[in-house]
């Protein structure tokens, strides 16, 4: 269903999935030390749970499509 979905038109245009995303970035510096924590102790990540993982590699999504479309993503008033 979902591929069906992802073909549609609404009646002003594609979407921008990468804007949107875009727009809805917050910076969060819990997920910036998860970040930090993994690249410099990634012993201790490891031992994290899958669903920080996945929570992590989200919101380094979200924080990508944020800079790609000229938000500053390093500041907290986002």
């Amino acid at each position: 269903m979902n591929e069906y979905l992802s073909r549609t038109e609404f009646l002003d245009g594609m979407r921008d999935n990468g804007q949107s995303r875009a727009d809805a970035f917050k910076r969060d510096e819990r997920m910036e030390e998860l970040a930090t924590l993994r690249d410099t102790r990634p012993e201790v990540f490891e031992r994290l749970g899958t669903s920080i993982w996945m929570s992590l590699g989200y919101y380094e999504n979200d924080k990508k499509f944020a800079a790609e479309h000229g938000r500053d993503v390093t500041k907290g008033s986002n």
